[in-house]
């Protein structure tokens, strides 16, 4: 998991982003499946890779993808059409702009949204396009799981009284790293800054975190009280100007030099949207499982699977 990721605090976002990436492997299985369905001219299976001089031929490649994966990639095509359909029927339409708005939630907590595109398609491999195809099918598909459920003002109002400080934002630091071994390194780093090194190209050539280091020490947003970050680094940050570098901070095994990027404090969401994502969230408590909703809808449109045997593991 990213650091992006774990500053996905409240619920309703983490479980956004935990069923998209379950759609992401859904649309995956969908375009394995149109690589099986590809016919091939004249019965001929041309070579896709060969290894010291031994072919491994297209159909070779299909036939194992069938193996592994064909009854889940089947099951994920049905599920699409048998929502599609419920939704139909049912008269429930996801308005692009719904769309957008559960993505612009999801994006909340990584830099930027060019960053949260760019993961989707190396951890996923999916376009933003797929994304926002697999967001909708979500909503559709948790549209028809709340169907007759009625969540009053007064559940919500109740809801927002006990959880309050979960739709207070907090303030997002942009801040920059540089973990090294020993408290020595870091001194020894710190007067390299202080002799005009720049900053990325040290967190490049010294710093042992892996992840930070290949971004020129950069950690992205995080928030002010984020559990994943060491209480006396955060704390430390919080009373930096922008621009100002400091350390070495002890971090459990480790010290860490950071620098403040910039600052920022969230405006109030809308009350509108909050009142929202609570009625969303609390409907969903109520509902079944999604993944049971699906397999009721397979049963109502009478699905039926004819998958060759001898392919199965």
């Amino acid at each position: 998991m990213t650091r992006q990721e774990r500053a996905l605090r409240n619920t309703v976002i983490i479980l956004a982003v935990a069923t998209l990436m379950l759609g992401g492997l859904l649309f995956w299985s969908l375009r394995a499946m149109a690589l099986l369905k590809g016919d091939t001219t004249d019965n001929e299976s041309p070579d896709v890779a060969t290894a010291g001089g031994q072919p491994i031929t297209d159909q070779q490649w299909m036939d194992e993808l069938k193996k592994k994966h064909g009854e889940e990639v089947l099951i994920s095509m049905l599920n699409h059409i048998v929502v599609n359909m419920e939704a139909k029927a049912l008269g429930i339409t996801v308005t692009d702009d719904e769309v957008k708005q559960e993505l612009a939630r999801t994006i909340v907590g990584y830099e930027s949204e060019a960053q949260y595109y760019a993961q989707m398609q190396s951890q996923l491999g999916l376009s933003r396009q797929e994304v926002f195809a697999e967001t909708d099918y979500r909503l559709s598909l948790q549209a028809i799981a709340t169907v007759g459920i009625t969540i009053s003002d007064a559940d919500i109002d109740a809801y927002l009284e006990q959880n309050a400080e979960r739709f207070i934002p907090k303030k997002e630091m942009q801040l920059s790293m540089i973990k090294v071994s020993s408290y020595e390194e870091g001194q020894q780093v710190m007067d390299r800054l202080e002799q005009g090194e720049d900053f990325a190209d040290l967190a490049r050539e010294v710093s042992n975190d892996d992840e930070s280091r290949q971004h020129g020490g950069s950690l992205g947003k995080v928030e002010e009280d984020d559990p994943f970050w060491p209480e006396g680094m955060l704390k430390t940050a919080a009373g930096l100007d922008v621009g100002d570098i400091a350390g070495p901070i002890e971090t459990g095994e480790d010290f860490a030099i950071i620098r403040l990027e910039s600052i920022h404090s969230p405006e109030m969401p809308d009350q509108k949207e909050i009142r929202a994502l609570v009625r969303q969230e609390l409907a969903l408590e109520q509902a079944p499982p999604l993944q049971q909703v699906e397999s009721d809808l397979r049963n109502k449109y009478e699905v039926s699977i004819n998958i060759d045997n001898s392919l199965q593991d």
